[in-house]
């Protein structure tokens, strides 16, 4: 009796899933409610969402909002859209690419920067 209180089904597309795995409607912005509504229509504020097929109308929403301020999506605004769906990170580190550039000055100025703001330093300035 105890598993059928830790499953639900998802009213989208019917499947089974854990309690936590799924989104109650109630918590589905309106925007995106009227998404799900309006290709499922027997859905409601009542019923459960699995994570993904939100996912998937928000990721929905997002496209036609980006499409109706600009008409056509440019490769960039398609590619973030993308990374909602694949749950990407479309940042990157910096640093990085230009660690490899520094002169030797500029890779020590950082080292003693680094250390002068640890609390190795502090404590050591603190006691002397």
């Amino acid at each position: 009796m105890a598993n059928a209180k830790e499953s639900k089904v998802c009213s989208v597309c019917g499947k089974s899933f854990a309690l936590r795995d799924l989104v109650p409607g109630i918590a589905v912005r309106d925007v995106i409610a009227n998404e799900i509504a309006r290709e499922h229509p027997e859905w409601s504020q009542e019923k459960f969402i699995c994570r993904p097929d939100l996912n998937r109308y928000r990721a929905q929403y997002v496209h036609s909002l980006l499409a109706s301020e600009k008409g056509e999506l440019s490769t960039l605004e398609q590619e973030v859209v993308r990374s909602l769906l694949d749950h990407e990170t479309l940042s990157k580190n910096v640093d990085t690419e230009f660690e490899g550039d520094w002169t030797l000055g500029e890779r020590l100025a950082d080292r003693i920067a680094t250390f002068g703001g640890s609390w190795t330093f502090l404590i050591c300035f603190a006691v002397f």
